[in-house]
Formats: structure tokens, C-alpha cells, sequence
């Protein structure tokens, strides 16, 4: 019941607001609150119901492959779309006061974006479940559903926060028979969770799309941070990380990531000087690379343009040869091993960031940053 997911997770900062017991609920009484912080129960919650806490990836967290780095995978290649309307979107083209920063915003790849609008076009989904953007504040998500090019091309870039994407799934599968879905890795847990205990999820989630996920800020912690370096948070319409980050050049001390503000300034920050702004729920999560998707599409270790796709599933292998077949997508192999490196080198720095940590906030996290880095050695 309600009462058991609040005090166990939301109260005890467990809750990774992924949205998925909200989608899960029988009795439709769990909802997103009008923040997008917390999620709260809108009725009397029956005394013997256990749904939400029994799918709760806060109480359950993701098993994963100890094997590998990035999980299971049955091929790995580089992507590129050559959808050129895709590669040049800017949401910012879209918005007045914004247009001048269309060239700073426009996506690295466009590969998530062209998959999606495959399947659109193609018939194979209706619509996709989608972290969408907030007109009021672009630089924060929420939970949308595309139905469109134009709706996928709106929902698109990097948005480093917590999205309640799963809360949208019902309603998704209210209105279309088939669903596309693309979320971080505890979102994909979520929904496989979901298909487990309830056969209309199975059979109406058609394809989940993984997006790595290294780090998540708390918007509250992440705004203080920005006032602290002196930018105005009602400025702020883009975060976005370095796209070098992987790339063999960056020294790993030196891991980037910017802010852009409506005045077309880029703000470089070192990402370990916003390591304080992590969502403390989401450090100890050992699944770095959405190891349950079809699919898991990234940046990492690609060249400028281009994406890393992890092929996990037949479904997945379908899309990708489909779309290189029809030249919407370039494909070209690549060496694992340099970007396996390059990760392990990451988790080390993660490693030494955690050890300069006060002992008090240390203590609570060492020993699940400690499981999640044993898989990588």
C-alpha cells in the first residue's frame, strides 16, 4: 500500500522517481505531484495491496549482468542518421526568444530520434513515451507522448535530471495498441517489471530504447549549485554534458558538462564541480548502460555525429538493419575495448571523488558505489 512505498521509499530517499508504480497501480490512485519531485496517492489506498513496493525499483534494485561492463549485448556498432531534417533540429529553432541558440542545441546524433520516427512511420508503434520538455523551463523534463516527427523532435536532447516517464505508459497504452519506449536505465527496468506481472504491458510495449545514464542531478541541489557559480536560474534553457567526455583525448579529472542560458552563452563547468548536485538515490544503481532495452544508444566512444549502439535483443537487431537497408542510418563497426577502458578508467574517478567525501555522507553510499564498481574489474 501507499503508506509502505511512502515510509520505505519516498520518505527514506529511495525513490528514483521513475513513474513506474504510478503506470502499475490497479486502483489508479498513485499520481506525479505538480512539481515533478514526488509522487503522492490522490485516494484511499487499500490496505491490502502490495503492486507498488512489489515493482518499486527503490526496494528492488536492478540485477545485472556481473560479466560485463555494459551487460549482455549481441552486437555493438557505431550509428549515424542521415535524416539530415533530424540531424539539424534544434528544439530552439522552434522558440522565438530561443532561435539565435539553435546551433548550440542541436542534437549529437539524432539517432534515438530517427529510430523513433522509423517506427512511427513504419506502423510499428503508435506513439513513444518520451522525456519531453516543459515550455516554461526547457532544461527540465517531463513525461511526454510523441505521436509525430514533429512531437519526437521537440522531446529531443540531453536532460540530466529525474523524469517520471513510466507515469505516462498507461495512458499510452490507453489510446495505442503499440508503444515505443525511451528512458534510462531504471525506466526499461521498470517496464520489464511491469510486463512481468501484467500481460497487457507485454503485449503493447513494443520496443524499449535505453539511454546510459552516469549521472542524474537533483534539480534542487543542481540549482543551488548553478546560483553558487553565479547564473541565473531563471535563464537557464539547456544542460547538457561535454560530448568529449568519452572521447580517447579528455583526461579523465577533467570530465565536462555546460549550461546554456538564454543569452547564447555556454557556461563550461567540471562536471566533479557539480558531483554534490548527483541524486543521492541514484548513486548506488549498478546498471550504467539500460542493460535491458533492445536497444542502448549513447555517445560514448563515438565519433563527433555519430552514436554507440549496443544491439541487445532481435527486435532491436531488426530496427538497426532495417533502417541501414533503407538509408535512414550509416552503420560502421568499432573497437569495444577502447571505450570498455576508457569506462573503467570513469568508475576509478568516481572511486577518488567518493574517498575526498565528508565521512558522514561517505558512510552512506560507499558500500553500494563499492558493488557497482566491482562489476567493472
Amino acid at each position: 500500500m501507499y503508506k509502505d512505498l511512502e515510509r520505505q521509499v519516498i520518505s527514506a530517499g529511495k525513490c528514483v522517481m521513475c513513474g513506474t508504480c504510478v503506470s502499475a497501480c490497479p486502483h489508479d490512485l498513485l499520481a506525479v505531484d505538480e512539481w515533478g519531485k514526488r509522487i503522492v496517492c490522490i485516494g484511499k489506498c487499500p490496505m491490502d495491496c502490495k503492486v507498488c513496493t512489489d515493482i518499486c525499483i527503490g526496494l528492488h534494485p536492478i540485477e545485472v549482468d556481473s560479466s560485463e561492463i555494459f551487460g549482455a549485448f549481441s552486437e555493438v556498432v557505431h550509428v549515424q542518421s542521415l535524416m539530415n531534417d533530424v540531424k539539424q533540429y534544434s528544439y530552439f529553432q522552434y522558440q522565438p526568444i530561443h532561435r539565435s541558440l539553435g546551433d548550440i542545441a542541436k542534437p549529437k546524433s539524432g539517432v534515438v530520434s530517427s529510430i523513433l520516427i522509423y517506427l512511427l512511420q513504419e506502423g510499428l508503434v503508435g506513439c513513444a513515451v518520451v522525456a519531453g520538455r516543459r515550455q516554461d523551463e526547457p532544461w527540465r523534463p517531463s513525461p511526454a507522448i510523441a505521436t509525430n516527427r514533429n512531437e519526437v523532435l521537440y522531446a529531443s536532447g540531453t536532460k540530466p535530471f529525474h523524469c517520471p516517464t513510466n507515469a505516462v505508459l498507461i495512458s499510452a497504452m490507453a489510446n495505442f495498441d503499440r508503444v515505443a519506449l525511451v528512458g534510462l536505465p531504471c525506466h526499461i527496468e521498470g517496464v520489464r517489471r511491469l510486463a512481468e506481472r501484467y500481460r497487457e504491458f507485454r503485449e503493447q510495449i513494443a520496443y524499449l530504447i535505453g539511454i546510459p545514464c552516469g549521472n542524474i542531478f537533483s534539480r534542487d541541489l543542481f540549482t543551488r549549485q548553478a546560483v553558487e557559480k553565479g547564473i541565473d536560474i531563471e535563464e537557464i534553457v539547456a544542460v547538457d554534458f561535454d560530448n568529449a567526455v568519452f572521447k580517447e583525448e579528455t583526461p579523465i579529472n577533467n570530465l565536462g558538462m555546460y549550461i546554456v542560458t538564454r543569452d547564447g552563452r555556454r557556461h563550461p563547468l567540471s562536471l566533479n564541480e557539480f558531483k554534490a548536485a548527483m541524486a543521492k538515490e541514484c548513486i548506488g544503481c549498478k546498471d550504467f548502460s539500460a542493460e535491458h532495452s533492445d536497444l542502448s544508444v549513447a555517445t560514448l566512444g563515438a565519433p563527433t555525429g555519430w552514436s554507440t549502439v549496443f544491439i541487445r535483443t532481435g527486435r532491436g537487431k531488426e530496427i538497426i538493419e532495417d533502417m541501414v537497408t533503407k538509408g535512414l542510418l550509416a552503420k560502421r563497426q568499432f573497437v569495444y575495448e577502447k571505450v570498455k577502458d576508457k569506462a573503467k578508467l570513469v568508475v576509478q574517478a568516481e572511486m577518488v571523488w567518493l574517498k575526498s567525501q565528508p565521512k558522514t555522507w561517505m558512510s552512506i553510499v560507499t558500500q553500494a558505489l563499492i558493488k557497482r564498481a566491482r562489476i567493472y574489474y
